[in-house]
């Protein structure tokens, strides 16, 4: 059994939940301000809140990205 990636394309499942965090916070303003008539008072904050909670998002998964998992077929460092 073959543990290579498989080829092809793969989806960046975390970048698409960033960015529909993103939109989901400025749809959320919109309708808030056309339902309340405070026009662009509630899409304004909350595409700013939504940019910052999907920037935190990004570092987040950059961080677990970037930690190096120890690969089983390389020695570890130190053994002769």
């Amino acid at each position: 059994m073959s543990t290579d990636p498989p080829s092809g394309r793969r989806v960046p499942v975390g970048l698409l939940v960033v960015g529909s965090e993103m939109a989901a916070f400025t749809i959320l303003g919109v309708v808030l301000d056309f339902a309340l008539g405070t026009m662009p008072g509630f899409t304004i904050g909350l595409t700013i809140l939504g940019v910052g909670v999907a920037f935190w998002h990004l570092v987040k998964l950059s961080k677990t990205l970037g930690a190096k998992k120890p690969d089983p077929r390389e020695p570890p460092e130190g053994s002769p």
